[in-house]
């Protein structure tokens, strides 16, 4: 990689030295120890280390690095955090200056999208991509999505949101719209606002009396049918599509969007080793592992996704991550492994945390504001 000195890394270069010199270290930029520079395309921000050196380009260095730089610039740029630490080579340098760490970031903070439905839904072409905030949108290629978060933090909100988003999706010709099944144990928020606006999204839920060894079945079957078609679906493009790479989008088509509210719900009270709880965890596991090339989407909210929740086999293949609210050790176990460092995150308020998203343009863990709904404050 390559980069280029600006005002910015001048900056930067003096916040370092400033916790540096805190901390007894003996390392400086004023010394030479260091450099801080722009990577040239603008995508984010290198640390170039001077061998020898009392610091070590491991991952404790990376992250203290980042907790020390991003709230330094964030009116500016909005540091992401990546999953794993980023040591990359630095070209055209010497080599005791040929290894160093890479920052992605974002230029400026994306920002909370606010406004009502018609306005907002409006303004974006959700078959491109999947607006979070102005500013960060999902590619349409990422289609399994996982919304973890406390009492009040705004989940079933961002549910309603991404379930109205999936609805606007069309097919390659734009004649047909998605179809959005709901999942829903608890008949929440959102299977009733489905329930009075939007009839043609399907609700699947529980009848008057039903035991979750009742309900549970049903939920199998529907997701058995879903899972048919999403074979069909591989199957014309076998038989009948020249393309290697190609997705069902090609087949003009319609998207399908499977979506659990509180699936923890659907459980409730029953093992996790049941034969019927197990269908349809390898149900679930099946679509969020094949669903993508068949335009077969899945969406999963929860309060915490631990493993007798959402088994590591469905969790591995979200890829977009959102934990709301809290956000402490305890919350971020399951969604995000280790990670204690801070991040900065936004004031508050329902629907703020962070978010991870896989879909080959973002790089790691960014503070999110999920979008608000003036009519749904009425």
């Amino acid at each position: 990689m390559q980069g280029i000195k600006t005002s910015l890394c001048t900056y930067i270069s003096r916040v370092v030295d400033a916790r540096l010199s805190a901390k007894t270290s003996d390392a400086s930029s004023v010394s030479n120890s260091f450099n801080f520079l722009e990577e040239k395309n603008g995508t984010g921000l290198l640390f170039i280390l001077r061998y020898p050196s009392e610091l070590a380009l491991d991952s404790k260095t990376y992250y203290e690095l980042y907790q020390t730089i991003a709230p330094a610039i964030s009116s500016v740029r909005t540091l992401i955090r990546p999953l794993t630490f980023q040591l990359v080579t630095i070209d055209e340098m010497p080599l005791e200056m040929s290894q160093g760490f890479f920052f992605p970031w974002r230029i400026g903070r994306a920002k909370r999208i606010v406004g009502f439905s018609e306005e907002i839904f409006s303004t974006y072409n959700f078959d491109k991509s999947i607006p979070l905030m102005d500013g960060m949108e999902v590619a349409r290629r990422a289609t399994t999505y996982l919304i973890t978060g406390n009492t009040g933090s705004g989940k079933t909100e961002a549910f309603k949101y991404l379930v109205r988003t999936f609805s606007k999706t069309k097919n390659l010709s734009k004649t047909k719209n998605a179809q959005i099944i709901i999942f829903d144990a608890k008949k929440g928020a959102t299977s009733r606002w489905a329930k009075r606006n939007n009839p043609n999204i399907e609700l699947v839920l529980p009848q008057d009396g039903d035991r979750p060894e009742d309900y549970i079945p049903r939920c199998n079957a529907k997701l058995s049918e879903i899972i048919t078609e999403m074979n069909s679906r591989q199957n014309m493009l076998f038989e009948g599509n020249t393309k290697i790479s190609t997705t069902a989008e090609d087949l003009d088509v319609a998207p399908i969007w499977v979506c659990f509210e509180e699936i923890e719900a659907l459980t409730l009270g029953m093992s996790p080793r049941s034969t019927q709880v197990q269908d349809l965890y390898r149900l679930l596991t099946q679509i969020a592992l094949l669903g993508r090339e068949s335009l077969v989407g899945l969406m999963i909210t929860s309060q915490i996704a631990r493993n007798d929740v959402i088994p590591i086999p469905i969790r591995s293949q979200m890829l977009v991550k959102i934990l709301l609210g809290i956000i402490d050790s305890n919350s971020t176990t399951y969604l995000f492994g280790d990670l204690t460092e801070d991040i900065p995150l936004p004031l508050g308020g329902p629907g703020s945390g962070i978010v991870s998203i896989n879909d080959g343009e973002h790089f790691g863990i960014e503070p999110i504001e999920m979008p608000t709904i003036l009519e749904d404050l009425q």
